[in-house]
């Protein structure tokens, strides 16, 4: 909560000062990143009545993003503002931000003329109208644009520079962000036209994706870190192919892969409170988020805070106790455990570790034993080489009816029906 609020607080400083640029010059100014899209914007000035007619369509909207685009490849080549015209005849300038060195974006600033608009410029203008009434919009707002002399547009050039060059030193986290966000979504990017090229020539499908996600459950609830993280790229990616990258078809997918991740968090023994209350707040941010890959880096990012705490790597004791009482049930889950093993192997009477260990996971030791095999079950079902029965043996269990009633308890089916079904 104190990370988020100091957060709150930069990025609300960062907008003050914008918003105090645009006040004292009456200039539109907006940061973007370097796909052209908008992260930040004063609050009064946003932009001027002329533009939000030009971006009254998609196609007007596309256009200007890929103007900022190219506005920005060419900020970064010079290191200082670069003046242009943008597709619809305004004047504005580029103004680089860096964030530890890399670039991430620009300061755009203008939307303003050097000369009173002509009629040549009138005519040029009513190509983004769509009918009589957006002409006449359009008119009234040609209008309204500021015409400013060179020396006013290179003097708020040179000031958002110092600005841009003091914040990227000092207020960086807002920027932090983008860069993060800009190496999360190159990296989507590049393993989503991996997937393209193996999925030629095999079928994919959301069945072979819910396949994936239980697997995936499986090693949460098991704190298995190094699986997870590799499975997570795989179902990002999986999750935007099969949502065709529409963004209320992924952001609704990504909902419903927090939930049933919610639960198997809570299943390793993550504090369920804490975990219910994750959901509420990332539920709130999702409603504020609208790209795509900050759908991604969002979710990431809430991911990894709940795995952190059923990883159980932190060097408080009572945290080295159940890391080792775990490694261990995970290292002998073939052969028959007892809890006097268990104590014997971390030095602890069995009354202190079965009640620490109901403190911690909200469980038994033997609710987690019993887990732990059969997860490693359903793993060895991949090989059909292998019968039911010799599965169950080599998982622990001595009765195939035991295994079969615990199996049902904790995955739903029987383990003839689950290999069948999802395997």
């Amino acid at each position: 909560m104190a990370e988020g609020y100091e957060h709150s607080e930069e990025k609300d400083y960062l907008e003050e000062m914008l918003d105090n640029f645009a006040k004292a010059t009456e200039l539109g100014i907006i940061a973007v990143n370097t796909y052209g899209e908008v992260f930040l914007a004063s609050k009064d000035y946003y932009e001027c009545a002329y533009c939000r007619q030009v971006q009254n369509t998609e196609v007007g909207r596309a256009r200007c993003r890929r103007t900022y685009k190219k506005a920005c490849r060419q900020a970064f080549l010079w290191r200082e503002p670069y003046f242009f015209v943008c597709h619809a005849g305004l004047v504005m300038w580029a103004v680089p931000i860096y964030a530890d060195g890399t670039e991430v974006g620009a300061v755009m600033c203008g939307q303003v003329l050097l000369w009173e608009p002509d009629h040549i410029f009138c005519q040029d203008a009513e190509k983004f109208c769509l009918n009589e009434n957006d002409r006449r919009e359009m008119a009234q707002g040609v209008k309204k644009l500021r015409v400013i002399s060179a020396n006013q547009c290179q003097s708020s050039a040179n000031l958002l520079q110092v600005m841009m060059q003091y914040l990227s030193k000092t207020q960086n986290a807002i920027f932090m962000d983008q860069k993060n966000l800009m190496s999360w979504r190159d990296a989507m990017t590049a393993r989503i036209e991996e997937r393209k090229k193996t999925l030629e020539n095999e079928k994919f499908d959301w069945s072979v994706y819910l396949k994936r996600e239980k697997r995936y459950l499986q090693y949460v609830r098991m704190a298995d870190k190094e699986k997870i993280q590799n499975m997570l790229e795989m179902l990002f990616t999986d999750i935007e192919i099969l949502c065709s990258y529409d963004r209320s078809l992924v952001k609704s997918a990504l909902h419903d892969f927090m939930a049933v991740t919610a639960r198997a968090i809570v299943e390793a023994g993550a504090d369920s409170e804490v975990v219910m209350n994750g959901v509420k707040h990332y539920r709130q941010d999702m409603k504020r988020v609208e790209n795509i890959e900050e759908m991604m880096e969002l979710t990431y990012r809430m991911l990894n805070r709940w795995f952190d705490s059923i990883y159980l790597l932190g060097t408080d004791d009572h945290i080295s106790v159940m890391k080792n009482v775990r490694e261990y049930i995970e290292e002998n889950f073939d052969r028959k455990i007892t809890l006097d093993d268990i104590c014997s192997h971390v030095f602890l009477s069995r009354s202190y570790l079965c009640t620490l260990f109901r403190q911690k996971t909200g469980g038994t030791i033997n609710d987690y034993i019993l887990r732990v095999r059969i997860e490693k079950s359903i793993e060895l079902m991949g090989n059909r080489e292998l019968s039911i029965k010799e599965i169950m043996k080599q998982c622990g269990f001595e009765s195939q009816s035991y295994y079969t009633k615990t199996f049902r308890r904790l995955i739903g089916v029987n383990p003839g029906q689950y290999r069948n079904k999802f395997l």
